[in-house]
């Protein structure tokens, strides 16, 4: 990736502003990665300089006066040359609220040291050309093993003792496998059971409901009822460590 990023930081409390500059900057640093950082105090200094400056990442506050930073991300997220998002809040109830948006991450107050390092350790990570996780699988249709890319690969649906990949920007697939050992085989990769039926890539949730969850690619998946409590709390880690957004 880059050797030096220009990254904007918006918080309206001037003491947080100069904190999150400091900790971004440090941490960027440790990757020998150069930073010019630009500090706003409001939401409308932020989008009058986005009209002349373009940015890799910005971090936005979301309690903010006047205008509510998800909805300044929500016009961020229209640019054509849009940065990535890194919502920073003290309200972890309004992680939720962010998903419209793809964030790349979301970053917690009360654990901002911890969840700062982790995001931006995630985002070192996917913008450089590290190797990609791919595991062999036995397919139906064709027969033999194939290497599939899990990163690609968005959701497992149950069809009995066989299950069907669907893959993001390829062939969906048909593989001989029982879901309960696709579950384990995938479980360090981020997946998580949702249902009896579906086995779902965190990376490609949108949105979790109580009864569904909704994919960056508008499918929506039920979730079932003796699934929902743990899926639910293992997803809410996922976004704690890794943030929202889609791979790419």
């Amino acid at each position: 990736m880059k050797k030096r990023l220009n990254i904007a930081v918006c918080d309206d409390e001037l003491k947080t502003l100069d904190i999150i500059i400091a900790t971004v900057e440090k941490c960027f640093s440790s990757h020998d990665i150069e930073t010019d950082i630009d500090g706003f105090r409001t939401p409308d200094e932020l989008w009058q300089t986005l009209g002349k400056q373009s940015y890799n990442l910005v971090f936005l506050d979301i309690n903010m006066p006047d205008t509510d930073g998800v909805a300044l991300g929500k016009k961020i997220s229209e640019l054509t040359n849009r940065p990535d998002i890194i919502f920073v809040s003290s309200n972890t109830d309004r992680v939720f609220d962010t998903f419209v948006v793809n964030p790349f991450g979301f970053v917690r107050k009360s654990e901002f040291l911890k969840d700062v390092a982790s995001v931006i350790d995630r985002y070192v990570a996917k913008r450089s050309d590290e190797p990609r996780t791919l595991l062999r699988f036995d397919m139906k249709d064709r027969g033999g093993l194939v290497a599939l890319d899990v990163s690609q690969l968005k959701y497992v649906e149950c069809l009995r003792n066989e299950q069907m990949f669907y893959m993001d920007g390829l062939e969906d697939r048909t593989v001989r496998s029982r879901m309960e050992e696709l579950e384990k085989t995938l479980a360090p990769y981020d997946f998580v059971r949702i249902h009896k039926g579906y086995l779902v890539n965190y990376a490609y949730i949108r949105r979790f409901d109580n009864n569904d969850v909704t994919l960056v690619s508008g499918e929506v998946l039920p979730v079932g009822r003796s699934k929902r409590a743990d899926a639910m709390e293992k997803y809410l880690e996922y976004v704690h460590k890794h943030g929202t957004s889609i791979i790419g």
